[in-house]
């Protein structure tokens, strides 16, 4: 009769390995796994100096009791936040808009106003024919305000604010709710 130990042995030896990764890292339930994936992609994007993906993560929001909001959102957000303002201390605009953008999500009236004075003088240079205005407008980040402004145009007819529409959407936005239900697997 053959001896077996040798061919389940690399499989107890596997599966201590994967209790022992687990404990390590503290494995979560795959609905945390899948929302995690999400906020590394964009992570992953933020430090390739992508500043849509840095403010998507900016202007998410989780606020289940799961670990990935409780550990894993802050240290994201909190890296997100200092690669924008790294950026923009050396006087990169795209990244200040962007952090004006947050701002003015998170209530900077002043900010606000700025923000829209400067996409009305935009969008009316782009209107007028200036090209290098319709980029700087379809390329800027702008508050989720004067996003959803510009998707009721769009829906309306308005191809400008469809370009600035669709540029806005490249960044995937993840809201997770206290209710949240993970699944287990």
């Amino acid at each position: 009769m053959r001896n077996w130990f040798p061919i389940c042995r690399g499989g107890v030896v596997l599966a201590a390995f994967v209790a022992g990764a687990c404990s390590l890292v503290a494995c979560m339930p795959y609905g945390e796994t899948v929302v995690y994936r999400l906020y590394q992609t964009n992570a992953d994007r933020c430090s390739q100096n992508e500043t849509d993906a840095c403010v998507a993560i900016l202007q998410s929001s989780c606020e289940a009791p799961a670990q990935v909001c409780t550990d894993y959102v802050p240290t994201f957000q909190a890296q997100a936040s200092k690669q924008l303002s790294q950026k923009c201390r050396a006087n990169d605009e795209a990244a200040c808009q962007a952090l004006d953008a947050v701002a003015c999500d998170s209530g900077d009236t002043a900010v606000c106003d700025r923000l829209g004075d400067r996409y009305a003088k935009l969008y009316a240079s782009c209107k007028q024919g200036n090209a290098n205005d319709c980029e700087s407008l379809s390329l800027s980040v702008w508050p989720k305000k004067q996003t959803e402004i510009a998707d009721n145009a769009c829906k309306s007819g308005d191809t400008i604010a469809c370009r600035v529409v669709s540029s806005s959407a490249s960044a995937l936005k993840v809201n997770v709710n206290k209710n949240a239900q993970f699944a287990m697997f």
